[in-house]
C-alpha cells in the first residue's frame, strides 16, 4: 500500500467519503488533505494557469476598510490602466493555450471605472475565452451599463457588498452608496432573468468587525434572488490592512500549501505577473508578460522553486513568510 494509502486509511472513517468527493478535483487534493488531516500531498500542476487575472485598472471610486487600494491610491506612482494591446496580448495566449481558463479581468480596482470593459470582456468571448467574470462594487452598473454587460458576453458577476444596511455600508465603504447598489443589483436581477438566464450573479460579505452582526440576514436575504452569496474571512493582504478589522482568528493546526501557486496568475496593469494577490505592490513580481510568455512563467524555475517550498513545508520566501491570510485561503 502506498504511503498516501495508507495515511488515508488512518483518518476517522466517517470523512473517507468528504476525501473521495475531493479526489475529483486532483489539483485541490493535496491542499485539502494537508489542512484537513496534516497529510502532505503535492498538487497536480496544470500545463497553463487554471485561472488568469489582469489588472485592467488599479483605479476605484470606492475606500473600503477591508482594501489596499485605499491606501495605495494615495501614492501617485502606483498604479494606472493597461493598454489594450496588452490585454489582447494576454487573451490571445489564453485563449490558444487553454481557452478554458477562468478570465478575470480586474484585480485591484473597479473595472467598471474602464469606458471600454465590456469591449475587452467581448474581445475575449470572441477568442472563444469560455468563462470570464469581473468583481465590482456596483456602483457604476446603470441601466445602461447592465444592458451591455449582458451583451459583452460577460458569463459572472460578483457585487461586493459588505452590508446590509446603510449604517454598515458606510462604515466599511466610506461612503453611502447602499440604496444605489441595491437599486442597480435588483435591477441586473431582473434584466438576467428576461434577457440572459444563464448568466451568473453572485454578491459576497467580506466580515470584519463592523459588519459580522449582519452577516446571517445578508445571506438569508439574498441567497433566493442571486446565484450564489459568498461569506469571506477577512484578509490582511500581506500587511497592508491593519489586523483590527478581522472579526475572529482561526486556528488551523497545519499550514499548508497556497493553492494560488496552483491555480492563478496575476498580470500587473503593467504586464508584472504576480504569484500571489495580496502582493499588490508587486514587490515579489520577478517576471513581465512583456518578456515572456504565461505558458513559460508558470512553468519556470523560478515558479516551481517556490512551489516544491510550500510541498516541503518551507514558507521562508519574504512575501510568504509574513502571510497570514493562508488561514483563510483555499
Amino acid at each position: 500500500m502506498s504511503n498516501i494509502k495508507q495515511q488515508i486509511v488512518r483518518v476517522l472513517p466517517e470523512r473517507l467519503s468528504e476525501i473521495v468527493r475531493m479526489m475529483i478535483h486532483p489539483d485541490r487534493r493535496g491542499i485539502f488533505l494537508l489542512k484537513k488531516y496534516g497529510i502532505r500531498y503535492a498538487p497536480k500542476l496544470s500545463d497553463f494557469p487554471p485561472m488568469v487575472m489582469i489588472d485592467t485598472t488599479t483605479r476605484c471610486n470606492l475606500a473600503c476598510n477591508h482594501c489596499p487600494s485605499s491606501v495605495l491610491s494615495k501614492d501617485e506612482n502606483w498604479g494606472g490602466d493597461m493598454d489594450f494591446g496588452l490585454y489582447k496580448k494576454i487573451i490571445d495566449e489564453i485563449a490558444h493555450e487553454n481557452p478554458s481558463s477562468i478570465v478575470r479581468p480586474f484585480n485591484s480596482g473597479e473595472p467598471l471605472l474602464r469606458k471600454d470593459m465590456e469591449k475587452m470582456i467581448r474581445y475575449a468571448k470572441d477568442k472563444g475565452v469560455k468563462y470570464v467574470s469581473i468583481n465590482t462594487n456596483g456602483t457604476l452598473l446603470n441601466e445602461k451599463r447592465a444592458y451591455k454587460i449582458l451583451d459583452s458576453g460577460l458569463d459572472h458577476i460578483e457585487f461586493s457588498m459588505d452590508a446590509f444596511s446603510e449604517e454598515t455600508y458606510k462604515l466599511i465603504k466610506n461612503v453611502n452608496f447602499y440604496q444605489k447598489v441595491v437599486d442597480n443589483l435588483e435591477r441586473l436581477i431582473r434584466l438576467k432573468e428576461s434577457i440572459r438566464p444563464d448568466f451568473k450573479i453572485n454578491v459576497s460579505f467580506v466580515k470584519q468587525q463592523d459588519n459580522h452582526h449582519e452577516c446571517e440576514v445578508f445571506q438569508a436575504y439574498w441567497e433566493n434572488k442571486v446565484d450564489q452569496v459568498t461569506i469571506r474571512e477577512y484578509h490582511q493582504h500581506g500587511g497592508l490592512v491593519d489586523a483590527h478589522g478581522r472579526y475572529r482568528e482561526l486556528n488551523n493546526k497545519y499550514r499548508h500549501p497556497c493553492p494560488y501557486l496552483w491555480e492563478r496568475v496575476i498580470v500587473q496593469h503593467n504586464g508584472k505577473v504576480r504569484f500571489c494577490e495580496s502582493d499588490w505592490k508587486a514587490e515579489h513580481a520577478v517576471w513581465n508578460v512583456y518578456d515572456q510568455t504565461l505558458k513559460e512563467i508558470w512553468h519556470s524555475d523560478e515558479y516551481q522553486k517556490l512551489r516544491n517550498e510550500h510541498i516541503r513545508g518551507s514558507f521562508d520566501h519574504p512575501f510568504c513568510k509574513q502571510c497570514t491570510d493562508w488561514k483563510v485561503i483555499g
